[in-house]
Formats: structure tokens, C-alpha cells, sequence
């Protein structure tokens, strides 16, 4: 196993070190607008994803107006560290970038044109930040400072009546907040989509777009709506949408048992999320019931229809004020979420699952409608991208690499290899997606030990679009294979 070792390391040390491509200018020209949509724990389980289960008409239609992203990956399977990459454009360099508390880092010396949303505001945009765009629910650290320094012009979110931004996130019907342990994990009741988060966030989006669109400048408005992250709470129709199908169907799942031949140190964990957060569910691993995976799944389903309702409303706004056609719409995922895959429930695994999310890109004059792409592309490529679509100056350190071209169809190939990261207790995981493998190398950055290696074999049916997951690990068996993939892909 000395030559597994060797290769973990390797892997991390490649990964973490890469030479960023210098990022240019792009010629200078009209600005097209920039509406941002994040969007917490969404996974790529929507109806144009080819998940004809998931009612998601309205992201469904922008997707047909725009591009699809099949093989997106995010750099971290939580939020706070996720985020941190996509608005930074920025791989890990300290331990404090691995966890939720990433914002922390950015020390009193940090540049907001280094940032996604300072960029565009040094280059003329107003800058608006609504929900959960950072860590944060309204953009601004417990003490009320931004949690980008001088990024946004404006951060005028409005927790109404869960009175403090912190409960939005967690927020139930009409102003309740969660209790740790004590709150169910799910709660459908309620008729008004304003009884909840996402759907006040949705009105206040509105009035944004309607002030924006009104001003001179080209602006930059993000909105990150919470669901569908736990708790699952929406009202009442949307649960009942799901009503009409059986048991076998909503608590399908994949694989309901740990992947064969597991290292030491390995990336199957507890979910933690549901077994720990929420009354009534603390049940371990690998002992749900089908009541319970179907209970789970169709919250979360519901969830989803939820707020791709809250999406719809935004973007028919967009619409009505003439704005649709100088306006880039990006639709983002922090990341995706185990919904049985491996027997899980959350994200927090370096596989498939967790780092495959949502990307939809639709780019008035770039992108054609109704395109897809399985290139392989990286949360951190989205800054560059849109940097260059704008004719917006970009920090020339960005580890990120514009996929503008495969947005204007002259191909459909960005990356060899997709790199995502996650850190269990002192063991960092450096996670390696190509077409076809995933490569997971574990190793203590301090100590230099290793804890293990692993290789998965992806590959899909034919015609599928990436939806698949880790089964068998087999970096002893193919040992050659995990040097031959650390040769052509870590040192690319």
C-alpha cells in the first residue's frame, strides 16, 4: 500500500497546488445584467434533469431557454465552504476554507474585487444581496458587518416574522424557528407561500428587480433561497402534489448498504443532519423503514416544487419588465444532497450525491435554447464565466477556467477532471471526478499520513446524465489504474 500512500498524497498536494490560467478582460461592449439564483441542498432532481418525478415547471422552462449542466461539481459538500470557492473562485489554501465558518478567513486585507460580486461592483454593477448568498442568511456576520467586505452595494434582506436573519434558514410556518432536537423535521401546513421563508424572499426579489431594472446601471442581484434544506417546511399543496404515488417510488434508493472494500479512513458518515437535528428521527444508518425513506423523499420533493414555485415568480417578474433579454440567469447549487443513495440522508460525503448539483445557465445571445453539455465543470469556473460574458475584469490568480465556450456551443469538453474536497475530523479528502472514475485520496495535511484511497467506477448506462454512485471500491484491485488516473489527470 506505500504506493497508495504516495498517490494520496500526491493527489492532495496537486489538487491544492494547481497554477491558476490567468483570466483577462474580456472587450468592452453593452453589459448584460446578472440575476444569481442559489439555491440550498438542491440536487440534480428535477424534471429537466430527466427526473420525471419532480414537478419543477419553472426551472424546467429555463432550462429549455438556456443550458443544462450535467456534470457539475461543486469544491465542497457543505455550505459555508462551498460558497466561500464559488464567490471567491478560489481552491482551499488553510484548514479554516474546509468547514462553514470559510467567510472568517478573509482577513482585514481582503480585496472585494477579488470576490465574485466585488468584481462586477469595481466595474460599475450594483450589487444586491438577498437570503443566503455566503454562509450567512442576509449576506452580514452575527456582528451586522457584510460577509464580503465592501462586495455588495446593497444587503437589504428582511427576516419578517422570523425577526432575525439567523432563523430563516430553519424557518417554519409563520415565524416559528427551530429548537434543536425538539422541532419536526418536517412540516407541511399552511396555504400561502408567504407563510414561509422562501416565499417572502421571492416578493422582496420582485421589488428588487423592479428598483434595479429602473436605475442606469447594469446591477449584479443574487437571491438565495433556503429550500429545499431542512427542516423540509412548505405549505400544505405542495406536499399533496406528491400524494399520488406509492410507497415503492418515493422511498426508492439506490444502494441501501456501505460500498464493498473501505479503507480505514473513508467518506461514508452518519446523517448527522436528520438523525441528530430533529425529533423523532434518531435513528442510525442503514435502519430506515420505507416509511421513513418515503417520508423523507417526498418532503423533500415537496420542498423542491416549492421553491422552484418561488423561482418562477422571480423570473415571470424579469419577463414582465422587459428584462429578460439582457439579463444572465444562472440557477446554482450549492451542492446536492443523499436522498438514500449509500443508505444516506445529507450531504456530507465526498461522493456523487453530494457533489453533483445544479447548474442552469441561460445567456441571451450566448447560449442557444434548450442546450445541454456533459462537460465536466467546477463551481469555481462560474466567476471567470460570467466575468468574461460581462467584459468584467477578473483577479488573474482565479483557479477558475471560463466555460463561456461550451455556453456558445463550440464545445463540449472544459475540464479533464472535476476536484472537490471534504474534511472529516483531521483527514482531508481530495475527491477526483473524471468521465468515467472517482478517485478519493485521504490524508492528514499537518502529518502527512495517509488514511486511505479510494476508486469507484462510474461509469453510466448509456444515454444517462451522470446520475450514478459509488458501489465497490476498487483502488486494490486496479491499483495501476489509480496511478495511471494520478498521471493523467492530478498533473494536468
Amino acid at each position: 500500500m506505500r504506493h497508495c500512500s504516495l498517490l494520496t498524497l500526491a493527489l492532495l498536494a496537486a489538487a491544492c497546488g494547481s497554477t491558476p490560467e490567468p483570466v483577462e478582460e474580456a472587450p468592452s461592449g453593452p453589459r448584460p445584467n446578472v440575476l444569481l439564483l442559489c439555491i440550498d441542498d438542491l440536487r440534480p432532481e428535477l424534471g429537466c434533469y430527466g427526473a420525471p418525478l419532480v414537478r419543477s415547471p419553472h426551472l424546467d422552462a429555463l432550462a429549455a431557454g438556456g443550458m443544462r449542466f450535467d456534470r457539475h461539481y461543486v469544491q465542497f459538500p457543505t455550505c459555508g465552504a462551498s460558497r466561500h470557492s464559488f464567490l471567491t473562485g478560489q481552491r482551499p489554501s488553510q484548514p479554516a476554507h474546509y468547514g462553514n465558518g470559510a467567510f472568517g478567513s478573509l482577513g482585514p486585507d481582503f480585496d472585494p474585487a477579488s470576490s465574485l460580486p466585488g468584481a462586477f461592483r469595481a466595474a460599475g454593477y450594483h450589487t444586491v444581496c438577498l437570503g443566503k448568498i455566503g454562509h450567512s442568511h442576509d449576506g452580514r456576520t452575527a456582528s451586522g458587518e457584510s460577509e464580503l467586505p465592501g462586495a455588495w452595494d446593497e444587503l437589504p434582506t428582511d427576516p419578517g416574522p422570523w425577526k432575525a436573519a439567523r432563523h430563516l434558514l430553519h424557518g417554519y410556518v409563520d415565524g416559528e424557528p427551530r429548537t434543536r432536537g425538539k422541532s419536526p423535521i418536517s412540516l407541511f401546513v399552511g396555504d400561502s407561500d408567504e407563510q414561509y421563508p422562501d416565499g417572502i424572499l421571492a416578493q422582496q426579489a420582485i421589488e428588487q428587480l423592479r428598483l434595479l431594472s429602473a436605475g442606469e446601471d447594469p446591477f449584479f442581484l443574487a437571491v438565495g433561497f433556503f429550500k429545499p434544506h431542512l427542516p423540509f417546511a412548505a405549505p400544505r399543496p405542495y406536499w399533496d402534489l406528491y400524494g399520488e404515488y406509492d410507497s415503492s417510488t418515493l422511498a426508492a434508493c439506490v444502494q441501501p448498504e456501505m460500498p464493498d472494500k473501505l479503507p480505514q479512513v473513508h467518506g461514508w458518515a452518519q446523517s448527522g443532519e436528520v438523525t441528530r437535528n430533529y425529533l423523532a428521527f434518531g435513528y442510525e444508518d442503514n435502519s430506515w423503514s420505507t416509511s421513513d425513506r418515503e417520508h423523507l423523499r417526498r418532503s423533500y420533493l415537496a420542498c423542491t416544487t416549492y421553491v422552484d414555485a418561488q423561482v418562477g415568480k422571480v423570473l415571470d417578474e424579469l419577463e414582465r419588465l422587459g428584462r429578460a433579454e439582457d439579463t444572465i440567469v444562472v440557477v446554482w447549487g450549492d451542492h446536492g444532497w443523499h436522498l438514500g443513495e449509500l443508505g444516506l440522508f445529507g450531504k456530507h460525503t465526498p461522493y456523487e450525491a453530494s457533489l453533483r448539483s445544479t447548474l442552469i445557465v441561460r445567456a441571451p445571445g450566448t447560449t442557444a435554447p434548450g442546450g445541454q453539455t456533459r462537460a465536466l465543470v467546477e463551481s469555481l469556473d462560474v466567476f471567470p464565466t460570467l466575468a468574461e460574458l460581462c467584459g468584467v475584469a477578473s483577479p488573474a490568480q482565479l483557479a477558475g477556467k471560463s466555460f463561456a465556450p461550451v455556453l456558445r456551443g463550440e464545445t463540449d469538453a472544459h475540464r479533464p477532471a472535476a476536484t472537490s474536497y471534504w474534511r472529516r475530523g483531521k483527514w482531508l479528502a481530495t475527491s477526483l471526478r473524471t468521465e468515467r472514475y472517482r478517485l478519493v485520496g485521504w490524508s492528514d495535511p499537518i502529518t502527512g499520513n495517509v488514511g486511505g484511497i479510494e476508486l469507484y467506477d462510474l461509469e453510466p448506462e448509456p444515454g444517462a446524465p451522470g446520475a450514478v454512485f459509488e458501489s465497490e471500491n476498487i483502488a486494490i484491485s486496479r491499483a495501476a489504474l489509480v496511478d495511471e488516473l494520478v498521471r493523467k489527470y492530478v498533473n494536468e
